[in-house]
């Protein structure tokens, strides 16, 4: 059976490593990315089931790289997480085609939840 992929964007090591750990305990192969253009890197070379990206990021923003990600032939869904969760950037964020903007700090439940929710939609292989 093959494993979800899920690629997490973000430049703080705290949060892309508990991302990372409640990920792969959950079966999910995680790969992580601490900048914008790494993630689009990794997300050209490789075929991800979601991207999960920090809004803020150092070289860009989390609209920037789902934009980007948009443009591409085979996109995945794009759950952004921010510690500033405003209204204005999860109405930025849905325009964009965000699954949901999650703030910070989050619970294991919450992302796992979305997590699931995602890969549902757009029928990954199951994580267990």
């Amino acid at each position: 059976m093959r494993r979800a992929r899920v690629l997490v964007i973000d430049d703080e090591p705290s949060v892309a490593d508990a991302l990372k750990t409640i990920l792969e305990d959950y079966g999910y192969e995680t790969a992580l990315a601490p900048t914008g253009g790494e993630g689009l890197e990794l997300s050209a070379a490789r075929h991800f089931h979601l991207t999960i990206t920090d809004y803020q990021l150092p070289d860009m923003t989390g609209l920037d790289v789902l934009n980007a990600l948009r443009g591409r032939a085979v996109a995945c869904p794009v759950i952004v997480i921010s510690a500033h969760a405003s209204p204005a950037l999860r109405a930025a964020a849905a325009a964009c085609g965000a699954l949901c903007v999650l703030p910070k700090p989050f619970l294991p439940s919450d992302i796992l939840t979305l997590v699931e929710r995602a890969l549902a939609d757009c029928a990954a292989p199951p994580a267990r």
